[in-house]
C-alpha cells in the first residue's frame, strides 16, 4: 500500500469514527463535564484499585476474595464506561442508571463505611484507608473519587443537561 494509499485510508476511518462517535448535535458544557467528570472518578476507581492490590500484595495478605472483588471492580468499570458513553449520546436510561448505580449506590459504598470508622472513632484519615504504603495517596485519591461523583452528578441534572435529556426523549 502506497503513502498517499494509507493516509487516505487513514483519514477516512478518522472522518467515519468521528462522525458516529456521537451525535451531531453539540451537547451542552453540563453534560460534557459530567462526562468528564464520570471518566475522572472511574479512573480514580482503577487507580484505588490499583494501589490496593499494591498494599495487600506488599502486606502478603491477597486472598481469592479479594480476587473476585477486584474482578467485580473491573466489570463495575467498564459498565460506567459504557454508560459514559450512552449519556455523552444523549441516552436517558444511561442517566438514570448512572445515577442509581454510581451516585446512590456506589457514593454510598464510598461513603457510609467511612462514616461508620468515623462514628466508631477512628480518624478521617485512617477511615479513608490512610495508614500503610500509598496510604496518603490512597486517600488523595478516594477524596477525589467522591468529589467527581458529586460533580457529575450535579452537571447530569444541571438545568442545560435537563433541557438536552428532554429534546432527546
Amino acid at each position: 500500500m502506497e503513502r498517499r494509499e494509507r493516509r487516505s485510508l487513514v483519514l477516512n476511518l478518522t472522518r467515519m469514527t468521528t462522525q458516529t462517535a456521537l451525535p451531531s448535535t453539540v451537547l451542552p458544557g453540563s453534560v460534557r463535564l459530567a462526562g468528564i467528570a464520570w471518566s475522572g472518578a472511574v479512573a480514580a476507581g482503577v487507580l484505588e484499585s490499583a494501589i490496593a492490590v499494591t498494599r495487600m500484595l506488599a502486606d502478603g495478605v491477597i486472598g481469592p476474595g479479594d480476587w473476585l472483588g477486584l474482578g467485580v471492580h473491573l466489570v463495575v468499570y467498564v459498565v460506567a464506561a459504557l454508560l459514559i458513553v450512552g449519556l455523552l449520546r444523549g441516552s436517558r436510561a444511561a442517566r438514570i442508571a448512572l445515577t442509581l448505580l454510581l451516585s446512590v449506590v456506589g457514593l454510598a459504598s464510598l461513603v457510609v463505611p467511612t462514616v461508620a470508622d468515623v462514628a466508631g472513632g477512628a480518624s478521617v484519615a485512617a477511615a479513608l484507608g490512610g495508614g500503610g504504603l500509598l496510604g496518603g495517596a490512597f486517600v488523595v485519591v478516594r477524596v477525589a473519587h467522591i468529589l467527581l461523583v458529586i460533580v457529575a452528578t450535579a452537571a447530569m441534572y444541571a438545568p442545560t443537561a435537563d433541557a438536552h435529556f428532554r429534546k432527546r426523549a
